[in-house]
């Protein structure tokens, strides 16, 4: 992904995430389509800042592409789309490439912000990895949320939040040292140390292998 330490927030784990884009992204009564069935968290935190939900359907290739475009014709302002293409939950599905196209091309077009829950993009099942929809440099509107409690184990709160829009993450940091000044620095920096030496790259791989 083309992003350096400015396009950046770390979390605590990747709810914090979805939370902080809520408040930050969205207005009372604005719409945002989320994949049925879907990740209901992440519903709650969209609720809470007072957006519509529209559910899109899943099937073996991921998102319908067919039902982003009928909201969109509709006549109503949809603001954003929350989705979960690497591993789609809870049907781990795997979004296609011609799909993850054009899912880019409807938000450049309509200009509505793709926000993607990576949540365990660390595990790749095949040949070749399968890269975020925000790795794409074509992506005009995007917030990669992501998460360590994946690799090490659910008590690691360590997420993170990464968006092409400087401004919506200057106000995703403010509002961060709201809920949680200092943040956890002392497993942060073990994290890092685990990430530096290696320790991280080989667990991934015997993971993976098993």
């Amino acid at each position: 992904m083309q992003v350096d330490e400015h396009s950046i927030c770390i979390t605590r784990e990747s709810q914090m995430g979805m939370y902080l884009t809520a408040q930050c992204l969205f207005e009372k009564d604005d719409y945002v389509l989320v994949e049925n069935p879907g990740y209901k968290p992440a519903w709650k935190a969209f609720e809470h800042a007072k957006a519509n939900l529209l559910p899109v359907s899943v099937d073996k290739n991921g998102l319908l592409i067919d039902d982003v475009i009928y909201y969109l014709k509709s006549g109503k302002q949809i603001k954003a789309i929350y989705v979960t293409p690497h591993h789609q939950y809870p049907t781990t599905v795997t979004m296609s490439l011609n799909r993850r196209l054009e899912l880019i091309a409807l938000s450049n077009q309509y200009g509505f912000t793709i926000i993607e829950d990576d949540y365990d993009n660390e595990f790749h099942f095949r040949y070749r990895p399968v890269l975020p929809l925000s790795s794409f440099t074509e992506l005009k509107n995007y917030v990669y949320i992501g998460t360590m409690s994946k690799v090490f184990a659910p008590a690691i709160r360590i997420g993170y939040l990464a968006s092409n829009d400087s401004a919506l993450i200057e106000q995703v940091s403010s509002l961060r040292k709201i809920i949680d000044v200092q943040s956890d620095s002392i497993m942060e920096q073990a994290v890092l140390q685990l990430i530096k030496d290696g320790t991280i790259k080989r667990h991934i791989k015997k993971a993976t292998n098993h």
